[in-house]
């Protein structure tokens, strides 16, 4: 008996219905900036989206196809935000499969309307009730497994723009959206990702940053108090850029720092450049 599926009381394409990032999440995805006819910083995205493939056992697509994709979706769109998702095959049911083969869905939604306010004197931070689930095989990949992420961002109180998330043992990994840095004696700290969380391409960049202004960078374990006794903060992601963070908790900051500043300025993204002279 072939396999027949029902969308909203509708018969639909089986093939569609059959998908494992329906079923399992079983895939990865990549969130990008389209802006004046190219994708920002596509090549780490394509980097980082064939690695994460690799540490899934799946095949990824070719790097010339996707981009062939993205500009046919993108015409005549000056300003966008891509998303791209490579899933594995369906293979019938069931968790166990041999199958490698990946296939792909490229996603177009309109430009960000950013607050200048975010970028020239910082945003709002909260600590996330909510914990990170913990498994170092998935930890630092962007796989479609988001449930922490969709809990901690539904009782947002009305003044906070983003909520750092902790792993078991209390320590801060990430905002719901983000990576995150803390500013201390002159040098950069970000948390480690090797329990979970997930290596954003801002935050590769800004560490790549931090090499060529030769601003002392490291991975560490960082808890709420850790993140209280910064003399800066901010988080990061690919879309965004980077927000200085004004206030956490019962700390505040004057926004942006001076090292958040020079990162902003030699991080080269373009919301970023728009709003910070």
């Amino acid at each position: 008996m072939s396999v027949e599926a029902l969308h909203e009381g509708r018969i639909c394409d089986a093939g569609a219905a059959q998908s494992r990032a329906l079923h399992y999440g079983d895939g990865v995805f990549r969130t990008l900036l389209w802006r004046d006819g190219a994708a920002i910083d596509w090549a780490l995205h394509h980097d980082k989206l064939v690695r994460d493939c690799a540490a899934l056992s799946l095949d990824p697509p070719d790097g010339q196809v996707l981009a062939d994709d993205l500009a046919l979706l993108m015409r005549g769109r000056s300003q966008a935000v891509a998303k791209i998702i490579v899933a594995r095959r369906a293979g019938g049911r069931g968790y166990r499969t041999r199958e490698r083969a990946g296939e792909r869905w490229v996603l177009a939604y309109p430009a960000p309307a950013p607050r200048a306010a975010d970028y020239r004197e910082g945003v709002v931070a909260a600590l996330s009730t909510v914990g990170l689930s913990e498994q170092p095989l998935l930890a630092g990949i962007k796989h479609l497994n988001r449930l922490d992420q969709v809990l901690a961002s539904r009782d947002w109180a009305a003044d906070v723009d983003e909520v750092l998330m902790c792993r078991g043992d209390g320590a801060v990994v990430c905002g719901s959206r983000s990576n995150l840095f803390a500013v201390r004696d002159g040098g950069l700290i970000t948390p480690m990702l090797d329990r979970c969380g997930v290596a954003g391409i801002m935050r590769h960049r800004i560490l790549d940053c931090a090499a060529r202004m030769n601003l002392p960078a490291r991975e560490a374990v960082l808890h709420p108090a850790d993140l209280l006794a910064a003399d800066e903060a901010f988080v990061c992601n690919a879309v965004i850029g980077i927000w200085p963070l004004r206030q956490f908790a019962a700390r505040t900051w004057r926004a942006p720092g001076p090292v958040t500043r020079a990162l902003m300025r030699e991080s080269g993204h373009p919301l970023v450049l728009d709003h910070v002279g």
